[in-house]
């Protein structure tokens, strides 16, 4: 029974590494499949939403004053 169960075990062994690798490939095809698909669908949200409802232009602030402000009360008159 010993040299029996020594002869058919590797067969066994590369049996469910046979299967272990396939689920593995088959569980991997589908996340590639549903990321696809999500990633379609926020894409084309995001399409959506630039192409009918564009973000208001942003409104451009005043020049700032040239020449330079010094802000203390530190300094001594000359």
């Amino acid at each position: 029974m010993q040299h029996l169960f020594n002869r058919i075990a590797p067969f066994l062994i590369l049996g469910v590494a046979i299967v272990a690798i396939s689920f593995g490939l088959i569980l991997l095809a589908y996340l590639f499949v549903f990321g696809a698909i999500i990633g379609l669908v926020l894409y084309s949200a995001a399409w959506i939403r630039n192409k009918f409802f564009t973000p208001k232009k942003p409104v451009k602030p005043e020049k700032p004053q040239t020449g330079r402000i010094i802000d203390s009360d530190d300094f001594k008159e000359l």
